[in-house]
């Protein structure tokens, strides 16, 4: 006979990426060593990096990022890395529609047309 019971519940509160006009997919992204030195807003994209030992972490893509970085993910809830319970993922939209007005670079920057573009070939459309 199967045992039941709870494991646990999560609770996201407060404005959201997520948009309900294309289905999204949600991941749990694990953030670089660079990426835990502050707090991640909604909407902050971020883009995939080497970790230690080739293994792969997430950090913000940056306005001065060359036009071939792929950006790959946008944050869909507040991330606090540094906080006391010291996030080390963030809940990210890594495919599916996403608030455009939300949109920024992890230097605070509006996204550019270009990797606008290149967030859409990611499957992540921003409306």
């Amino acid at each position: 006979m199967a045992n039941e019971g709870f494991l646990g519940k999560h609770t996201i509160g407060g404005e959201r990426a997520a948009t309900s006009d294309h289905q999204v997919v949600l991941h749990y992204l694990p953030l670089s060593e660079s990426a835990k030195a502050a707090l991640i807003p909604v909407g902050t994209v971020l883009k995939r990096v080497e970790g230690a030992e080739g293994s792969v972490v997430w950090e913000p893509l940056l306005s001065s990022d060359e036009t071939t970085v792929m950006p790959a993910a946008v944050v869909d809830s507040p991330c606090d890395p540094t906080g006391e319970s010291a996030e080390t993922s963030a809940l990210c939209v890594v495919h599916g529609g996403v608030k455009a007005r939300l949109l920024k670079t992890g230097d605070d920057k509006p996204l550019t047309d270009i990797q606008m573009a290149l967030l859409m070939e990611r499957g992540i459309f921003a409306v």
